[in-house]
């Protein structure tokens, strides 16, 4: 009878510990990464593409988030611009003012005064971001990974 029980105790224990470590690993899967790097792309009459990045602060659960955006651009741009947003666990939304003169190609332009909003999209499975910015004078596209 004490091997009986021994063997249902084991089992119930290995059933636990892969409970637990699912758990663990759908949890860390539904976070953000903590800093991601990537491009943004605009097609237009030209096509203009340079880095980005985001830093989240936190520990990227799913709820609000807040973060800093860094986005290399030709008339307008940002460098560690703060913002905040949303993640569900597959989709982050967050708005961001880009700047003139302000981590850019060109000076002396000029920036609409509405925030782009950012929507990045994580696919199941996958560690990368793909979405679009939408601004006032245009869309673009955006790929970011850990």
């Amino acid at each position: 009878m004490l091997k009986c029980l021994t063997a249902r105790l084991s089992r119930c224990v290995t059933s636990l510990l892969v409970i637990v470590v699912s758990a663990s690993v759908l949890a860390q899967a539904a976070s953000l990464p903590k800093e991601m790097k990537g491009r943004w792309t605009f097609m237009g009459k030209r096509t203009n593409s340079d880095v980005m990045s985001v830093l989240i602060d936190g520990d990227g659960a799913p709820g609000k988030v807040t973060g800093h955006l860094s986005l290399r651009g030709s008339n307008c741009g940002a460098l560690d611009e703060p913002f905040q947003g949303t993640w569900d666990g597959a989709e982050l939304r967050f708005d961001a003012v880009l700047r003139a003169n302000v981590n850019t190609r060109l000076s002396g332009q000029q920036c609409a005064a509405d925030a782009t909003k950012f929507v990045l999209t994580r696919k199941q499975g996958q560690t990368s971001f793909e979405g679009e910015g939408t601004a006032s004078t245009g869309n673009f596209q955006v790929t970011l990974a850990p």
